[in-house]
């Protein structure tokens, strides 16, 4: 079966979202290497570097509203600071990585499950309450050893030990965060598993200002590649149904070449389900047909246009061909009963079902679809788009629930 360019696309993106923490990381290892070999003017650039990323950070996520990576920015921020004012005297800095060690697994896992709730809220103001709290814990217990003498600093040549029980920490970590990447495919995962990864190797290096600098300006390197990733989902796919949006479509539509097709899919009667059945139920049935649309539409591009329509971009076909997928795609919808969920159903599927419920009822959705070719009369994209647009009028003016070209 011939996968689709925007599978293809699709999987290579996801793929280079993937790999570019893991690249992060090795670039940082392989900087921090040669951090002997530095001279004072590229160590003073390392030590404020992680500074100057951490704000782009910090302003890229409430530009985005991203409350995940504000906190984990401000945590990893915060923890920085605090291993530089206890790299004055050994017993200080020993103490610090011991207490930093076993807060970060546990914060980087509440972080990645919490909801977005946003960060100047209630919610918000909650999670930064708590955060400052275990900081000025560990900033009191680290000032109690102030006045140790027995030690003095640590050797360079050495790296730091961290405890047993914060090693364990980010063992479950980094297990649990990796088992819900490979069931659920979520990238947020494998950016926590990233900087878990990170600061575990920069707490080895605490004793060694660069070298942690460098490994704390790589997590906020994650953390800004993460956010250019966000940035580009929310103007590139919609968040509803997960195909790709309008501001795609039209992008598309300028890079075509001689021979494609486009299709405009309507969704028969959908203004009766949002009135009858409520707006929740018709984002339902938007993601069960826009489901169907990349299923069947294997060898195309499925875009939402608006409201209930889709527009799908047949790259290099003829009409011949995309007319017989169509008319698949038309019958795989109408098959396929919509049932509505009951109000008595559990959120999460039982291990053993007693009994058969057919919810609140179904709905026999159906789809209209127009679709145009290019040929030498429709000389652009949006022309072929206007007359796909008219064979789907007459679609659905002949009755719904056809194709028509």
């Amino acid at each position: 079966m011939e996968l689709s360019i925007e599978r293809n696309d699709g999987c290579m993106r996801k793929i280079m979202a993937g790999l570019i923490p893991f690249a992060v990381i090795l670039l940082a290892w392989m900087t921090a290497s040669q951090a002997a070999s530095f001279n004072d003017a590229v160590n003073s650039v390392m030590l404020v570097l992680p500074f100057v990323i951490a704000i782009l950070s910090i302003f890229m996520s409430i530009w985005y509203k991203n409350s995940r990576f504000f906190f984990l920015t401000v945590f990893i921020l915060l923890s920085y600071i605090i291993l530089k004012i206890a790299s004055s005297k050994e017993a200080m800095l020993i103490e610090a990585v011991t207490e930093i060690s076993i807060l970060i697994p546990i914060n980087m896992i509440w972080l990645a499950f919490i909801n977005e709730r946003g960060i100047i809220t209630s919610y918000g103001a909650n999670k930064a309450i708590l955060i400052g709290l275990q900081f000025v814990w560990v900033l009191i217990n680290i000032l109690r050893k102030s006045d140790d003498l027995t030690s003095g600093m640590l050797s360079p040549d050495h790296a730091m030990a961290i405890p047993a029980p914060a090693i364990i920490l980010y063992i479950l970590a980094i297990g649990f965060l990796l088992i819900n990447y490979i069931l659920k495919g979520q990238y947020i995962y494998v950016v926590f598993i990233s900087v878990l990864i990170t600061t575990y190797i920069s707490l080895h290096f605490a004793h060694r200002p660069v070298i942690l600098a460098v490994f704390t300006g790589s997590v906020f390197i994650v953390v800004v590649s993460a956010l250019f990733e966000v940035s580009y989902s929310l103007a590139f796919y919609d968040t509803l149904t997960g195909v790709l949006s309008r501001r795609a479509f039209e992008q598309e539509l300028d890079r075509l070449g001689k021979q494609y097709c486009i299709a405009m899919v309507d969704i028969d009667h959908f203004k009766r389900v949002n009135d009858t059945y409520g707006h929740d139920v018709g984002d339902e049935v938007l993601k069960m047909v826009a489901s169907i649309l990349n299923k069947i539409s294997y060898r195309a591009r499925t875009f939402r246009y608006g409201g209930e329509e889709f527009a799908i971009i047949f790259q290099g076909q003829r009409m011949s061909e995309v007319m017989a997928l169509l008319e698949r795609v038309r019958k795989a919808v109408e098959r396929r009963p919509f049932i509505i969920r009951s109000d008595s159903r559990p959120e999460k599927k039982p291990e053993k079902i007693t009994g058969y419920s057919g919810g609140k009822g179904r709905i026999n959705v159906t789809v209209s679809i127009g679709v145009a070719q290019k040929t030498e009369s429709l000389k652009t994209a949006l022309d072929v788009v206007k007359k796909a647009d008219e064979a789907l009028y007459r679609a659905k003016s002949g009755g719904r629930n056809r194709v028509s070209k």
